[in-house]
């Protein structure tokens, strides 16, 4: 089944939706429903199967007959929404991904290349050697068995950069390191993953006073290896590109994503 593919996927709870939760368990700290409102207060995200099964309790939800204290314990009407507006989105993206798959590798075991990029396509780029003291930071483009690239929620905090979106793997070059060495850092710190290899794509210098390198990555491992660093990042997913256009995304992420996997004639 095609939905099959958002099993293991996470997403970050409403604030308003926990608020609920925990003023219905505050009024009602016993009774059916209480365990799973403690559970979920305590992660702050729900799983693929945790929402098909909470939708499944609202379907069959009867005012009549059925028990409200136990309704507004799993989130009330504000998760309801949540969770019929997610699932709706989320199996659409699944439905486009079939036919816009490109920018991709197909074959999952071909060798990842690095990007050669002529200088047309450079344009974008600056001459960072005339900088002498850039910001250095280094990125990781995952992809999983599937082809599909792991991205990252930004913890909803103002002091964050791009709070609440989401992104790829990455972070500073620090002093003594190589970008190969600052990539595989980034990675363990931020995934807990050993991935199988990273290879350098392109250098790029967008903004004038800061140097990305990016990496193209492979893990062969199982998606919910994952364990985030929840100091930076609340939730995690593994994505097409035609998937994350319905996600609110750091700037220019999926032309990165496209750069580093462009296909080779």
């Amino acid at each position: 089944m095609a939905n099959q593919e958002l099993y293991g996927k996470s997403y970050q709870i409403p604030s308003d939706v926990l608020n609920g939760i925990n003023a219905s368990l505050v009024s009602n700290p016993t009774g059916n429903g209480v365990k799973r409102a403690k559970f979920l207060l305590k992660n702050g995200v729900i799983t693929y199967q945790d929402m098909k099964r909470i939708k499944n309790y609202f379907d069959h939800f009867n005012p009549q007959t059925d028990d409200p204290k136990e309704f507004a314990l799993n989130g009330g009407q504000a998760m309801k929404t949540f969770i019929d507006t997610t699932l709706n989105r989320e199996r659409k993206g699944v439905e486009t991904s079939k036919d816009v798959r490109h920018d991709m590798t197909n074959d999952v075991n071909q060798e990842l290349k690095p990007l050669q990029v002529n200088r047309r396509d450079n344009d974008v780029m600056n001459e960072a050697s005339k900088k002498k003291e850039l910001d250095k930071n280094a990125v990781a483009v995952i992809m999983n068995k599937d082809n599909k690239v792991l991205l990252l929620k930004r913890v909803d905090v103002p002091e964050i950069w791009q709070p609440n979106k989401w992104a790829l793997v990455g972070g500073g070059i620090e002093k003594g390191e190589s970008a190969e060495q600052a990539v595989k850092r980034e990675i363990e710190e931020e995934t807990g993953l050993e991935v199988d290899k990273c290879v350098e794509s392109f250098q790029i210098n967008r903004h004038g006073d800061s140097e990305e390198t990016l990496f193209a990555c492979r893990y062969s491992g199982e998606d919910t290896d994952v364990e985030l660093d929840t100091h930076e990042n609340s939730s995690y997913g593994w994505y097409d590109v035609s998937e994350m256009e319905y996600l609110e995304t750091v700037p220019h992420l999926i032309e990165y994503i496209t750069l580093v996997f462009k296909k080779y004639d």
